[in-house]
């Protein structure tokens, strides 16, 4: 069976994916962040820590303090149940998420696996008890705060 060109992850190919961004109200163990985007499984996980260099004082060496936490994550992948996806953002923001940026966003993934992300066409920003508004359009960026 051949997915669709907007589900597929293979090189060489444009589409449109889901480009979730979550930033936590404060930086969590990185168990603790993992747990909590459980609901969203199946998409690909980027778990973002400071640069170490930023960490440092003055006449230190960078090193990357694994007690730091992780301040936000990145969640991308072909959208396959908007419903699911509604349920865990209001999940994420009853509980550890300061704001979340999501959206269904195009791409053009060249043949050597680099992806390329299009600018959003438009933002909406909404407050965070109206999570059902989300409408999954491409190039349309929601942001709950």
């Amino acid at each position: 069976m051949t997915l669709p060109a907007q589900t597929r992850t293979d090189k060489g190919v444009r589409g449109f994916e889901l480009d979730l961004h979550v930033a936590f109200a404060q930086p969590l163990p990185e168990a603790q962040a993992r747990a909590a985007l459980l609901m969203l499984e199946g998409f690909t996980l980027d778990l973002y820590r400071p640069h170490p260099a930023a960490l440092r004082r003055e006449g230190e060496e960078a090193s990357l303090d694994a007690d730091a936490g992780v301040p936000s994550a990145r969640l991308t992948g072909p959208l396959r149940d908007p419903e699911v996806v509604r349920a865990a953002l209001a999940a994420l923001l009853v509980g550890p998420a300061r704001y979340v940026e999501v959206g269904v966003r195009g791409f053009l993934r060249s043949a050597q696996g680099q992806t390329d992300w299009m600018p959003w066409r438009r933002n909406a920003v909404l407050p965070r008890a109206r999570v059902a508004e989300v409408t999954f359009e491409p190039g349309v960026r929601f942001v709950l705060e």
